[in-house]
């Protein structure tokens, strides 16, 4: 398992972090986080911060399409559908909701902490360290905690600079989602280009033996559908025992 660490400001994501919430994007970030209780305690998890932090390490230039929140202290998944009512746009492959300000704005994926993989099996109260060491891949354990601007990391920067994606452990894994799991592993692969453990090459062809083939095609064409057919031909390669990094570059010109 890989160190946690907390990270307080100054830190290698201060600047990138300042720059999102000065955007039109962070501005929606900002008045979704004021629709909220002041007994939710939010954080920012997934690919925001793993693609800022791929630009600040790799210099390699990456937009994200949506925002990934964790909420500490929702009393229940009906509460903040209640509260969220009118930016709810839709629900989203783990259980939460995806939630949208503007037409066109950013979207949201918002969920609570007890609905994270596994938690509501982890002992009580809730912490930031129990929901990282229960993500799936080393790559997404980064967090970022707006209200006092602490990174918080269990492997997610040496991932990045080793340019390798790995297992976290098995707390990560959920029968519940495990076609949504699987389908967002291939496509981090896709995305980062970078190489595969054998751990992780185990749990896609573990995953894929027991997921129907067509619910994992759905799920990458919902959530990549420019990509998908692409996804899909790594995703038969590895399989077949083939390279363990997508062949196909995916990167944005070096910064």
């Amino acid at each position: 398992m890989p160190v946690y660490r907390t990270i307080p400001p100054p830190h290698i994501l201060s600047r990138s972090l300042d720059l999102f919430l000065r955007s039109e994007a962070g501005s929606d970030f900002q008045s979704l986080l004021g629709l909220f209780p002041a007994a939710w305690k939010p954080v920012v998890m997934g690919g925001l911060l793993r693609d800022l932090l791929s630009q600040e390490i790799l210099r390699v230039a990456r937009a994200p399409a949506d925002v990934d929140i964790v909420i500490f202290g929702a009393a229940s998944i009906s509460q903040v559908r209640d509260i969220l009512e009118t930016a709810i746009r839709s629900t989203n492959a783990f259980g939460g909701f995806k939630c949208q300000l503007r037409p066109h704005g950013i979207v949201f994926d918002l969920w609570r902490v007890e609905d994270h993989t596994n938690m509501a099996a982890a002992p009580c109260p809730h912490t930031i360290e129990q929901l990282l060491q229960h993500n799936l891949l080393d790559i997404d354990a980064l967090l970022w905690d707006p209200a006092t601007n602490i990174l918080h990391d269990c492997g997610c920067q040496a991932a990045i600079q080793s340019e390798r994606i790995d297992m976290m452990g098995p707390e990560g894994i959920s029968r519940q989602f495990l076609a949504a799991q699987l389908a967002h592993v291939l496509v981090i692969a896709y995305k980062t280009n970078f190489s595969l453990s054998d751990k992780v090459r185990e749990f896609i062809a573990d995953a894929s033996a027991k997921c129907p083939p067509l619910e994992i095609e759905q799920t990458l064409h919902r959530k990549h559908p420019q990509t998908a057919s692409k996804i899909e031909l790594f995703w038969n390669d590895l399989l077949a025992g083939g390279t363990p990094r997508c062949p196909d570059p995916t990167r944005a010109a070096s910064l």
